[in-house]
C-alpha cells in the first residue's frame, strides 16, 4: 500500500475535504485527488463518495480511515519517542561511583538534573573504584564518579570536576584539634586507619615512605568512611580523611583540622567515559550541567594510558 497515498485518504478523512487535506498537506488539489484516485484503484475499492460539494466515505473508507489515523498517530508517537531519546529527554542514566562522590556531591547533582529531566530515569549506584570502572567497561553504567587516582585503563578517559583535599582530622576535644604538627607527631598519636586498599590509608602510607616517617601507631582499623569519622567524632584519635566527607562537622565545630605546615595532599573527583564512544544523550545532558559555571572546580580532560 503506497503509504504518500494513504496519508492524503486520512488528511481526507480528517478534513472531510480534498481541497483542505491538499492545503494542509502542501498538495496541489489535482495531485491530492491523483494520490486518492491511485489507492482506489490499488484496493479495487471506492473508500469516498460526493456528496455535493462535500465528500462522504464509503464504508470501506470509513474502515481504512480508521487504520489509517491509528497508524499516523502511532508514526508520530515514534517520531516523538525518537526525538526524545536522542535530546536526553526521557532514557535512563546509570552512574556508578564511589563512596564519597555518592554520599556527597551526587545526590544535589542527580536532583537538580532530575529537575530539569523529569522522564530521565537516574540509577546510582556506589563501589569501589575498580567496580565503578568494570561496570562502565561492560556498559552497565554509563559513567562512573571516582575520587582519588582511579586504577588505570586504556578504554577509559576522565575529567576533573573537583580537587578535595585529603587532611588530618580530630574530635574537637583533642589535644591537637586547630593546631598545627608534623606527619611525625600524628603519626606518634593513636591513629584510626582505613582497612587494606582502602585509597586513603595508599596514601597516608606513601606520605610516610616520601617524609621518612614511621607509619602510623595503629589504635584502630575501621573499614568504612562514614565509619572511620563516626570513630573521630566519639573522640578516639586522628584519622585521614577527604575535607569533603567532614565538611559539615568542621563547620560545626564538632570535628577539627590538624594542619601540617606545607602539606597540601590533593584528592581529586574525576568523572570517568569510554574513550572514542559518544555518551548517550542523558550522560551527555549531565555531564553539561555538572561542567556548568555553578559547578566549582577545574574541569581538565585526560585519556589513560
Amino acid at each position: 500500500m503506497n503509504l504518500h497515498a494513504l496519508r492524503v485518504f486520512a488528511e481526507v478523512a480528517s478534513t472531510g475535504s480534498v481541497t483542505r487535506a491538499a492545503g494542509n498537506l502542501l498538495l496541489s488539489q489535482p495531485a491530492a485527488t491523483a494520490q486518492l484516485r491511485n489507492l482506489e484503484q490499488e484496493l479495487g475499492m471506492k473508500l469516498v463518495a460526493s456528496k455535493g460539494r462535500s465528500i462522504q466515505l464509503t464504508p470501506a473508507g470509513e474502515r481504512l480511515a480508521t487504520r489509517a489515523l491509528q497508524l499516523f498517530s502511532l508514526e508520530y508517537e515514534m517520531e516523538r519517542e525518537m526525538n526524545a531519546l536522542k535530546n536526553g529527554l526521557e532514557g535512563s542514566l546509570r552512574i556508578c561511583a564511589t563512596d564519597l562522590p555518592g554520599r556527597t556531591v551526587l545526590p544535589p547533582w542527580i536532583v537538580r538534573f532530575g529537575q530539569q529531566y523529569p522522564k530521565v530515569n537516574v540509577q546510582l549506584t556506589r563501589g569501589s573504584s575498580r567496580t565503578a570502572m568494570k561496570r562502565l567497561l561492560d556498559h552497565s553504567a554509563d559513567i562512573a564518579l571516582i575520587c582519588g587516582e582511579g586504577p588505570k585503563d586504556s578504554g577509559l578517559e576522565y575529567v576533573t570536576l573537583l580537587e578535595d583535599e585529603l587532611i588530618f582530622i580530630v574530635h574537637r576535644d583533642h589535644p591537637l584539634a586547630g593546631s598545627a604538627a608534623t606527619l611525625q607527631d600524628l603519626m606518634q598519636t593513636a591513629f584510626i586507619l582505613r582497612e587494606e586498599g582502602s585509597y586513603t590509608r595508599k596514601k597516608l602510607f606513601s606520605l610516610c615512605d616520601v617524609y621518612e616517617v614511621p607509619k602510623p601507631r595503629t589504635g584502630i582499623c575501621i573499614e568504612g568512611m562514614h565509619e572511620t569519622i563516626e570513630a573521630v567524632k566519639s573522640g578516639y584519635g586522628v584519622s585521614f580523611v577527604p575535607s569533603l566527607a567532614v565538611a559539615r562537622e568542621l563547620k560545626s565545630g564538632e570535628l577539627a583540622e590538624v594542619r601540617i605546615p606545607g602539606m597540601r595532599v590533593k584528592d581529586p573527583i574525576r568523572l570517568y567515559t569510554r574513550i572514542g564512544e559518544e555518551p548517550l544523550a542523558p550522560a551527555a545532558n549531565f555531564m553539561a550541567m555538572i561542567a556548568s559555571p555553578a559547578i566549582p572546580g577545574p574541569v581538565m580532560k585526560h585519556p589513560l594510558y
